[in-house]
């Protein structure tokens, strides 16, 4: 008869893969570390296979466990779908929900608002680039994302959040922001510019922008936050390009102008993947979106 490996063993294993270490596992599931390593080898030993490398701080998955992890994972979703269910609470007094965005700004006013509803769920953002940020959200690294751009996908569940333009960000005693009207790329041939890496959804948005108006502009400066970006200009180093309320400070040294040839609208939504939505922490982030 085929072994088989318990709901126990399962547990286990996702809760290392999902912290990276033994100790960090048995910490979320209210276990002794012996215990879980004594699950992990279990399941080893049963099937004659190795699932992690031990390393000096954690746990690195095998080519193996990481098939495993991709028809495991939505385990956890199913306890918090049961827990909901069996609680029958929808006062959320108590959960968490772990929140993955895009830009500091707009994310924060909805997170707060979301907090002084929710007092007692403990929320967790972090902050990443387009493809980090919907990478996330597709491994299950996330409950949720706050991010311009999300993919049109059937398997998520959207609300637009807010509209917003992306902008060049000039320093305020350049002639251009003296001006005080919108800008064409075409100007900015000769100017010193700060861009992003490709995976930062304005970058792209300018690439775009610039291969349709024929331009080969050139940086003279790459950074890969867009903190480091609005720095970088507020030192006189260049022009640099950023979502217009992606970031909220507003500095006397800093203008943000429109661009010419970048007029498209983009949405900022908060998105999950739909299966989460039963989750209620989740649900009313986005019931608070919409």
């Amino acid at each position: 008869m085929r072994p088989k490996i318990s709901y126990t063993q399962l547990r286990a294993f996702n809760a290392v893969v999902q912290e990276g270490s033994f100790t960090a596992a048995a910490k979320r599931l209210g276990l002794s570390q012996p215990a879980i390593t004594a699950q992990i080898k279990a399941i080893e030993q049963t099937h004659g296979v190795m699932l992690f490398e031990r390393t000096g701080d954690g746990a690195r998955m095998t080519q193996l466990a990481k098939r495993l992890f991709q028809e495991t994972r939505e385990l956890h979703v199913i306890e918090d779908a049961a827990s909901d269910i069996l609680s029958a609470s929808s006062a959320l007094k108590t959960g968490a929900l772990h929140v993955m965005c895009g830009a500091p700004n707009p994310a924060m006013a909805l997170i707060s608002e979301y907090r002084r509803l929710y007092p007692g769920v403990r929320v967790t953002a972090n902050f990443g680039n387009w493809q980090r940020v919907t990478t996330a959200l597709y491994e299950q690294q996330c409950d949720a994302i706050i991010l311009t751009g999300v993919p049109d996908d059937e398997t998520l569940t959207r609300a637009s959040y807010i509209e917003q333009r992306a902008v060049a960000l000039v320093p305020s005693n350049h002639a251009l922001a003296k001006r005080g009207t919108p800008v064409s790329l075409h100007e900015l041939a000769d100017q010193p510019l700060i861009f992003r890496n490709d995976q930062s959804l304005t970058q792209s948005a300018l690439n775009r922008a610039m291969k349709k108006a024929d331009l080969n502009l050139e940086p003279a400066l790459s950074l890969g936050e867009r903190e480091a970006v609005y720095e970088a200009v507020l030192q006189s180093l260049g022009i640099g390009f950023m979502f217009e309320l992606a970031v909220s400070r507003t500095d006397n040294n800093v203008t943000r102008l429109p661009i010419v040839e970048l007029d498209e609208v983009y949405v900022e939504h908060v998105a999950c993947l739909s299966r989460n939505m039963r989750r209620r922490e989740v649900r009313a982030l986005m019931e608070l979106a919409a």
